[in-house]
């Protein structure tokens, strides 16, 4: 027959062992990357939905930082159209040969 603090200890043993492999599953279950590209992809729902609900609030300031992007984007387009024309070549004289 086994003693009581034996017995006591082995089902101490079998629920701790329990305990550790759910807390393991849980962690497996936390740390895969189809949950963790999950989570990241909900914050970033949340995040494009807050922007929106603030661009329709103040559309006048949402304009003006979607045309400083712009302008930021295409800054060496705009300095193009800026810019001096070179200064048109002095005449040759024609080739007589």
């Amino acid at each position: 027959m086994i003693p009581p603090s034996l017995a006591a200890a082995q089902a101490d043993v079998l629920v701790k062992r329990a305990r550790l492999k759910a807390s393991l599953a849980e962690a497996r279950h936390r740390l895969s990357p189809a949950t963790i590209a999950s989570g990241v992809a909900d914050d970033l729902r949340d995040k494009a939905e807050e922007g929106v609900a603030v661009m329709r609030e103040r559309p006048g300031i949402a304009a003006g930082i979607a045309t400083g992007i712009v302008a930021l984007l295409a800054r060496k387009r705009i300095a193009r159209l800026f810019r001096k024309p070179p200064p048109p070549l002095p005449p040759t004289a024609p080739n007589k040969e």
